[in-house]
């Protein structure tokens, strides 16, 4: 474990906010994923397992425990003063300096380039405050919409994993991403 508290605010626009989930969220998290269900079912594991408000409520607990021991921040991402998705970094290895960036949006927010924005503003949180070196993001190899996010913005592909992840009733294999930190400006007068 190492840094600072990872948990930040970002407001994207006037429209657009990335913000920690808390507590209070449980609610509007649970009424997305209840209304979006069998889309979100498509790619994401855990959708089976959030049947109640309280299963967002302990999720949401686990997400401001390991913000708050910086071992992985998660964000809800609003829009228009709604719950649409969430973003952040599954875990974070700080010996290596690697994060691990995940993000998912609902159907009816797709397609409005609200995740590449905020999946902008994750990476350069990444490597100008967390200081990391290195980003990873895993995705099905199926899910073209998903994949088209890393490509945009820079990440290279960098291997396939076969049966990387049990989803329900089958395996699905990922393509893995790295993103490395931009070699950035010396100080003036530096060597």
């Amino acid at each position: 474990m190492s840094g600072a508290a990872v948990m930040f605010r970002h407001r994207l626009n006037p429209g657009l906010e990335l913000r920690p989930l808390q507590p209070a969220d449980a609610a509007a998290l649970f009424a997305v994923v209840d209304l979006h269900r069998v889309s979100l079912r498509e790619w994401l594991p855990w959708v089976d397992a959030t049947n109640t408000v309280g299963d967002c409520a302990a999720y949401i607990a686990g997400t401001v425990r390991d913000d708050r021991e910086t071992r992985a921040f998660t964000c809800g991402i609003w829009s228009l003063g709604r719950l649409v998705g969430v973003i952040g970094h599954n875990r974070i290895d700080w010996a290596q300096r690697i994060g691990f960036p995940a993000y998912w949006i609902a159907p009816d927010s797709a397609g409005q380039g609200i995740m590449t924005q905020c999946c902008r503003v994750v990476i350069e949180h990444a490597f100008t405050e967390l200081q990391l070196k290195q980003l990873v993001v895993a995705v099905a190899t199926d899910n073209l919409r998903a994949q088209k996010i890393p490509q945009r913005l820079g990440f290279k592909q960098v291997s396939l994993l076969k049966k990387a992840e049990w989803l329900y009733d089958h395996h699905v294999d990922h393509f893995v991403y790295s993103l490395a930190a931009p070699p950035f400006a010396k100080a003036p007068g530096g060597e």
